[in-house]
């Protein structure tokens, strides 16, 4: 009962996040729509934003998973991956984690904890190895993630160009021409 119970409570806080946004993602309306009590949900989260967050990481993790290793032919696959999942549910519901993040503390924590900052740690290790193994050129591991997912992020956010597999095709080439080894 109880995985049933949280398996509900996971996916009403992900539908509602998408389907009404950030704010209308209540403890009320997320338990409703589980058809739970909020007690049921404070059980197991401390607050909203732990409840949103982790209905997002789960979405997430099987749309945006990192490769076992930093391979730049794989680059422009991943990126491309990324653009059709920033195209649907999953980017509108990080936009409004990060539009939400600036004014609100504690899901800004919980994004940067539970997406960003364990996301950061498994590339930069996965770009180390790549370092050391030749297969990129030394340098800082965060520039890196950085200069390969920055723009996607961007265009997300800031919604100057759409997000389009044309512009990440050519991102991908200037971003492989900077990492190749000498």
């Amino acid at each position: 009962m109880a995985a049933r119970a949280e398996s509900a409570i996971l996916d009403a806080a992900y539908a509602l996040l998408v389907e009404r946004g950030l704010e209308a993602t209540t403890v009320e309306a997320i338990a409703a729509r589980a058809g739970v009590s909020k007690v049921t949900i404070y059980k197991w989260w401390p607050n909203r934003a732990a409840v949103i967050m982790s209905a997002f990481l789960r979405e997430s993790a099987d749309l945006l998973p990192y490769p076992e290793h930093f391979q730049l032919q794989q680059v422009e696959d991943r990126l491309l991956m990324m653009t059709a999942a920033f195209r649907g549910a999953t980017g509108t519901a990080m936009a409004a984690l990060i539009a939400a993040g600036r004014s609100d503390p504690q899901l800004a924590e919980a994004f940067r904890d539970g997406y960003i900052n364990a996301r950061r740690r498994q590339g930069i290790a996965i770009v180390r190895a790549a370092i050391a193994a030749g297969e990129i050129r030394p340098a800082d591991p965060d520039v890196v993630l950085d200069l390969v997912y920055a723009p996607l992020y961007f265009r997300l956010m800031v919604g100057h160009k759409p997000l389009d597999e044309d512009d990440v095709r050519e991102h991908v080439r200037l971003v492989l021409a900077a990492l190749r080894p000498a």
